[in-house]
């Protein structure tokens, strides 16, 4: 099994060493470099990278400013910023630099491992937490690349269980999701979500 190659950007060793040993659990991750600052990542970056980590708040620079570098030189690698912030400027500002993934430090871990499995995919992770209004304003009407993938998944009849598992995350982040979608669509039912969902030519 090819492992998907990980570069961790973090400058808190404790945080990054722990988030390492955790990842390397995973038998189909691998964590192949890892790096405290934004100087020290561009000087041992490798184009045999799939996937970043990527801490926002960096002591020599800004982690948006630092994948927008790197997605210059290798277009291929994927981020995911490990943030606190949910602003929707902040986080089309950081789309628009390769963004693709965000989770906060807070998450447990199954999101981070979620988030990077979604973004190696070519897809982009918006962890549930994220508020509705910021959800709301990243676009018309407010539903990521994710959230349109569940409709779809829902649509062709797949259950929860069998979407959740696709996602890579647990029946009740899943569920967590579903709400987020339903409120972004205001609606209160799977039933409804579908319905809106097709006359606004969403699936």
């Amino acid at each position: 099994m090819k492992k998907i190659r990980i570069m961790l950007i973090e400058d808190h060793n404790v945080f990054r060493e722990g988030l390492k040993k955790l990842l390397e659990l995973e038998e189909n991750m691998a964590v192949v470099a890892e790096a405290g600052s934004c100087r020290e990542a561009l000087d041992i970056l490798t184009k045999d990278i799939d996937v970043i980590l990527l801490d926002i708040g960096l002591p020599d620079g800004d982690g948006i400013e630092l994948a927008g570098k790197i997605k210059e030189k290798y277009p291929h690698i994927k981020h995911v910023a490990l943030t606190t912030y949910d602003d929707a400027i902040f986080i089309k500002k950081a789309m628009e630099c390769g963004i693709k993934g965000f989770v906060p430090k807070y998450a447990f871990f199954e999101e981070i491992r979620a988030a990077v499995l979604m973004t190696h995919r070519g897809g982009t992770y918006l962890y549930p937490g994220l508020s509705t209004n910021t959800l709301l304003n990243l676009a018309d009407p407010g539903l990521s690349e994710t959230d349109l993938h569940i409709l779809q998944l829902l649509a062709s009849g797949k259950n929860q269980k069998e979407i959740a598992g696709s996602l890579f995350i647990s029946l009740s982040t899943f569920r967590r999701r579903l709400r987020d979608i339903l409120a972004k669509l205001n609606v209160s039912s799977v039933e409804e979500a579908l319905t809106t969902a097709v006359k606004k030519g969403l699936i």
